[in-house]
Order: C-alpha cells, then structure tokens, then sequence
C-alpha cells in the first residue's frame, strides 16, 4: 500500500507538469514565441526592384529566372553620389524578401530563404523605410501581437527582420511594437495556412527649430496651437508648449517680456518633396540664403535668426538644396486671434557635393505685411 502510495504521489507529480507545461504553449498574456526557421530552398521567378539610395525613388525592376549572382548597372540621371549606389528589394512567391545594397557596377547574389509552411501562422518581414537613403531591417527588435480582446503574444524579429507567429486562434490581430512610432501597429489577417505579409514603416525624421514670429497691431494676449495631421509629436519648445501657448505680444513681437519667437521641434514620420525647389551655390552659401529667404517674404530678425542657426549645420558644402515641403500637411498652426497675414515655410535640406538637375520654383510674391502678421520657418536637413 505504501508502495502504491508513492506511485500515485509520482503520476500526480507528472500530471500537474504536464498541465503546466500545456499552459506554457498557450497564448496568454505577454507569451514568448518562437517560430520555424526559414527554409534553404532555391527561389525561382525572382523581382528585384532596384532603388536609388540617396533619392529612395525607384529606378528599374529587373526579373531573375532562379537565384544567381547578378551585376547591376543602372542608369541614373542625377545620382546622389559617386558611384550611384542603390538598395535592392528581392521578391519571390513562397520565400521572404531580402534588401541589398550595393554600388553601381558591383555584383550580387541573389539567395533567398523559402517561408515554413505552418497552420494558422502568419510571418514576414518588417522594413525600416528612411526618407531618403537606404531602407533598412527592422532588425532584432521586439514586437508583440496582440487579439482584439488584448490577449497578446511576444517575440522578436531576426537579423534579417523577419517575425513570426503560429498556434493561432484568432483571425484578426495587431502587431506593434514599442520601438514604432508611425504607425503604432498594423492589421494582421489569419487563416488556416501560412498568412505572409511584408511589412513598412517610416522611420522617424526630426523638424528642427521651427520659430514663430508674431507681430500684432497692438499689444494683446494670442493663443497658438498646434497639431500633426499624418502624425507627430513636439520633443522640445520654448516656452513650455502645454496643450498650446496662451502669450502676450507686442507689437514688435516681444513674447511674454522675454522671447523674440515661439520656438519647437517635432518629430514626425511623412515623406518629402525632393523634387522641386532650389540649388544654391556653397562658395557664397549665406547670401543665397539671405538672397533666398528675403524673396520668401522673411525680414530681419526672422533671416539673421535662421542664418544662426542653419549655417553651422550646413558646413562647407559645394551645393546646397532647398526643397519647400506643404507645411500644412506636416504642421497645422492655429492662431487667434487669426493674422491678416501668415507666412509659413518648412523646408527640407540637402548637401550636395556634385551639381544636380531639380525643377526650379518661380519665387512667390512677397506678403503684405499690414495688419497683423504672422511668420513661421523651419527646416529638415539629411547630410550625406
């Protein structure tokens, strides 16, 4: 009987582990996961789409039979740089997609990894798409998905940025990850095979030391605020922007008794206009911008202010160009009460160190500056 007694305690013992053992593949809160490797398989009937890296417009799309070394050589009109290098995505049905880099003439092998074939799962890849430059992994980087009822499962992307999810019980689900800023999450269908999707999202850019100019008619207490239409948020203002800014302004355009200007920055995640606007000679870079800026419309304080502040940020650089962005996209600026007058320019910096073809804007009339006036300037510079 005592004998019995133990081999009873013992099958207890190797029921309750294997009760938590099951709950440990269960998908409860805040789960680790863990999926099947990629699989070593040769892909046929492969895209590559080849991107300038420097510009991040698509240049060519050239289709390989079957996994091979391949030489690129394609043209571009105006590249970034000497040589033009670019950044390649290979796309094939069945397999993950991979991204290249290389140089013009350089040679690549093209070499792809087949997707595990599971029930109920779902898999990809997550790319980091820069403004301009070359797109990237969103490499070793922790990601959760979570059910619409807020059951969630953890994991991790892989070197190459790939993620992956099985054991699904749900349809509909949202993968997110703290390190997203724009978009948060993303919407994820599941079926009863192998659900894949690739998966983008632009990498965060900074608008830097965007000044507001007020000058009323009379002294008077003025409301701004401001709001991200695609996204954003402030990451530093003076004075203290809370839920907006309640001043008192001269008509001179002293802020409060202390400030000349409301100054911020934000941090946003939008693409650019990098197509239009102007090139600037960099022998004689800070009259062009003065010459520039006085055309816009600025005066004064408003061009010595951003002479200050960009010029040592430019350094020395052969060219320069300047592309005004639609601001109201990026940042909408409510003022009250409303200037008879508002002038507001945001524009997007790039060194140069060759000349480039760009369409060049006419330079709008200036605006008149009676009643009260309103002026904003701020910029985004990307360096080589």
């Amino acid at each position: 009987m005592k004998t019995n007694g133990y081999l009873l305690l013992i099958l207890l013992l190797i029921l309750f582990l294997s009760i938590v053992m099951s709950c440990s593949n269960s998908t409860g809160p805040e789960e680790n996961h863990s999926f099947p490797a990629a699989i070593d398989s040769v892909a046929t009937d492969i895209t590559l789409y080849v991107y300038s890296d420097g510009w991040g417009n698509i240049l060519d799309t050239i289709e390989m039979a079957t996994e091979d070394t391949i030489r690129i050589d394609i043209y571009e009109e105006n590249p970034y740089g000497d040589p033009a290098q670019y950044y390649i995505y290979a796309e094939a049905d069945g397999f993950y997609t991979e991204l290249y880099r290389c140089e013009k003439n350089d040679t690549i092998r093209v070499d792809l990894d087949a997707v595990p074939q599971v029930a109920n799962s779902v898999t990809g890849v997550i790319f980091e798409q820069q403004i301009y430059f070359a797109d990237c992994y969103f490499a070793e980087k922790d990601i959760a998905l979570t059910l619409l009822g807020g059951t969630s499962i953890s994991g991790t992307t892989d070197s190459l940025g790939r993620f992956g999810f099985s054991s699904l019980s749900g349809d509909s689900y949202l993968l997110h990850s703290a390190a997203f800023r724009s978009p948060a999450s993303f919407d994820i269908t599941n079926t009863i095979v192998t659900d894949y999707e690739d998966l983008y999202f632009y990498s965060d850019m900074q608008v830097d030391a965007p000044n507001i100019y007020l000058y009323p008619e009379t002294t008077i207490d003025i409301s701004v605020d401001i709001s991200f239409p695609n996204g954003g948020e402030i990451i530093k203002s003076e004075p203290v922007y809370n839920n907006g800014w309640d001043v008192n302004v001269t008509p001179d355009g002293i802020i409060d008794g202390l400030y000349e200007y409301l100054f911020y920055e934000t941090r946003q995640s939008v693409s650019l206009n990098h197509q239009s606007g102007w090139l600037l000679d960099g022998n004689d870079l800070e009259n062009e911008i003065r010459y520039l800026l006085l055309n816009l419309g600025f005066v004064g304080r408003e061009i010595d202010d951003f002479v200050d502040y960009w010029m040592p940020r430019f350094g020395t650089t052969p060219y320069l160009a300047v592309y005004p962005q639609d601001v109201e996209s990026l940042i909408t600026l409510t003022i009250d009460p409303v200037p008879d007058n508002l002038l507001r320019m945001i524009f997007f910096f790039k060194p140069l160190t060759a000349q480039i073809q760009l369409e060049e804007l006419p330079l709008p009339d200036a605006i008149q500056r009676n009643g009260f006036t309103a002026v904003e300037w701020g910029g985004i510079l990307i360096s080589e």
